[in-house]
């Protein structure tokens, strides 16, 4: 039985701005996403037993609530494809804000229509990805992106090189639609700081990218949950040369110039029980890699 396994590749985002509430319940922001080395890998073979999902390393629920079943459902439903084993090992922290959840649904999406042949191209992935969640279209893409509407409006950008990225996660989670809750909208009256992100990656102007390093989200979460705002601190006082919360939280990024940057802060983070990543920003989403 022929079985495929993909690259689910995590995001951050390099600047978040909300500017305003929907009526579908949902907000508009502008946002400047990465994806990033970090990943699960997501293994698929046809089953004849119906949607199965198992989960290996760190764990989670499977069943109807896991965005990967979602997305399985997504293709039996609209692509008449056939019923699918899904196996996660997962790496990329959970309820981290950096989209573990949906690159496995992106996984299952792209993985699914190669290990099926089935016909939809592009655009059909993108429009079942956007029913899943409004990550899962750049997640399908990868690279670096400003994403607006509900961020599934996406604009590749010049892809962000030289500088590596320390992720500082904390042992707990932070749901997304608590993170919106608390946000106020308007709170950035410029939003165009992702476009000056875009135009730093562009012209490698590192003093123009951490003037831009902002995230609209991350006070309402540092006022309900203050280790977040702890652990920023904490990478600011070891020598990074920005810090901003990735998404709804809890993880916040540092910017580095090098992977042996990153390396000679870690003494200085230790101690806290906080998971620590070390990653590279990379040009592509998720990868399906072979039989």
């Amino acid at each position: 039985m022929r079985r495929i396994h993909i690259e689910a590749h995590a995001k951050v985002n390099l600047g978040l701005s909300v500017t305003g509430a929907r009526p579908d319940g949902y907000h508009d922001i502008e946002t400047l996403f990465q994806t990033i080395s970090l990943s699960d890998t997501v293994f698929l073979e046809a089953s004849k037993a119906g949607i199965g999902l198992s989960c290996e390393g760190i764990q989670v629920p499977g069943g109807p609530s896991n965005l990967a079943w979602q997305a399985a459902t997504l293709l039996t439903r609209e692509l008449a494809a056939p019923a699918m084993s899904i196996t996660l090992f997962k790496r990329i922290p959970v309820g981290a804000g950096l989209g573990g959840g949906s690159a496995d649904a992106a996984a299952v999406l792209m993985g699914g229509r190669a290990l099926f042949d089935l016909e939809a191209s592009d655009t059909k992935l993108m429009s079942l990805a956007l029913e899943i969640g409004s990550d899962v279209p750049f997640l399908l893409r990868g690279g670096t992106a400003r994403g607006v509407g509900r961020g599934e409006i996406l604009e590749p950008v010049a892809p962000l090189s030289g500088f590596c990225l320390l992720l500082v996660t904390p042992a707990f989670k932070v749901r997304a639609e608590d993170a919106y809750a608390r946000v106020r909208i308007g709170l950035t009256r410029d939003a165009s700081y992702t476009k000056l992100n875009s135009s730093a990656i562009r012209e490698g102007e590192l003093g123009s990218l951490v003037t831009a390093f902002r995230n609209d989200l991350e006070p309402g979460v540092v006022a309900c949950y203050p280790e977040v705002g702890a652990v920023k601190q904490a990478l600011l006082d070891a020598g990074v040369q920005a810090a901003v919360m990735s998404g709804s939280g809890p993880t916040v990024i540092g910017l580095v110039r090098s992977s042996e940057e990153a390396t000679s802060l870690l003494p200085r983070l230790g101690g806290h029980g906080w998971q620590i990543h070390i990653v590279e920003p990379i040009d592509s989403g998720c990868r399906v890699e072979g039989a």
